[in-house]
């Protein structure tokens, strides 16, 4: 199976990379026959077509990196051992384990839940077997996508990851509130994984198109951002959050119409920051 696809400027004038961690698809031969929960199912914990809305990002100097497996299978947006060990028979070593938030509510680096809190796995898994997941499908993501962001970091002065992901609408989630839900929600970490002139930009961005933007809340960012992301070196992440709603029909998985709209918006994003990215950084 391939891991990744890759899609890259003829000539980079930037040193962005767009990535889309869970808008892939795929699952190996095997996975399915290993879970009650329906593929339909499966693929709605994940990011559809989220990759869809950054393609441009070539045609403006910069990179796009999409994981092309399924984030139910394998979250590369988690430590690699952020695991539950109870999902797991076998020697589990305790120091390997990185046990966090994510993980005590069933969404570590392989997930226990779907989004509908149905268990994916009819039984316990060898921990071999995820040992054996992570050194196939985990480590070399994290080698290309650590790649991309340094091999011109010296010629450029800078490297900026924009973690690119979709959020389920409230609708969809059923979940009430009287509050209104952001269409765009940007995580950097509280300020601690992207100078702040550049996530000033981005919001911006979106605020002129009408958007409600807020920041860091409840997605303050992933493993990428905090793994990626060290402002004080001229290293910059952060994560952009797109309402489900306002570009897929999330009941059956497919892109709207209005998909095109925002599309044109995040190109626009795209487009302005290879022109406005060195001024933005001061480099």
């Amino acid at each position: 199976m391939i891991l990744y696809s890759l899609l890259k400027a003829d000539q980079k004038t930037n040193n962005i990379i767009y990535n889309s961690p869970h808008s892939g698809e795929c699952f190996p031969d095997g996975f399915l026959s290993q879970t009650t929960v329906d593929k339909h199912t499966l693929l709605c914990s994940g990011d559809s077509f989220v990759d869809r809305l950054y393609d441009q990002a070539p045609n403006h100097g910069s990179v796009l990196f999409t994981n092309q497996y399924a984030r139910s299978f394998m979250d590369t947006n988690r430590a690699a051992y952020e695991l539950d060990q109870e999902m797991f028979y076998g020697e589990i070593p305790d120091d390997l384990i990185d046990r966090s938030h994510k993980v005590d509510i069933g969404y570590g680096s392989i997930a226990k839940y779907a989004y509908t809190r149905k268990e994916i796995y009819f039984t316990k898994i060898p921990f071999e077997e995820a040992e054996s997941r992570i050194r196939q499908f985990y480590f070399p993501i994290h080698k290309k996508l650590n790649h991309l962001l340094h091999e011109d970091h010296q010629k450029f002065g800078y490297s900026v990851l924009i973690d690119c992901h979709s959020m389920p609408s409230y609708e969809f989630l059923n979940f009430k509130t009287l509050r209104k839900q952001p269409d765009i929600i940007l995580g950097n970490l509280y300020g601690n994984s992207c100078n702040d002139e550049l996530t000033k930009y981005i919001a911006a961005h979106f605020k002129r198109h009408k958007l409600k933007v807020v920041m860091n809340n409840p997605f303050a960012g992933g493993y990428n951002t905090n793994h990626y992301g060290h402002p004080n070196e001229n290293k910059h992440a952060i994560q952009i959050e797109i309402k489900k709603s306002l570009y897929l029909d999330e009941n059956n998985r497919a892109l709207k119409p209005q998909a095109q709209d925002m599309k044109l918006i995040i190109t626009e994003l795209i487009k302005s920051l290879n022109e406005d990215i060195e001024k933005i950084l001061c480099v």
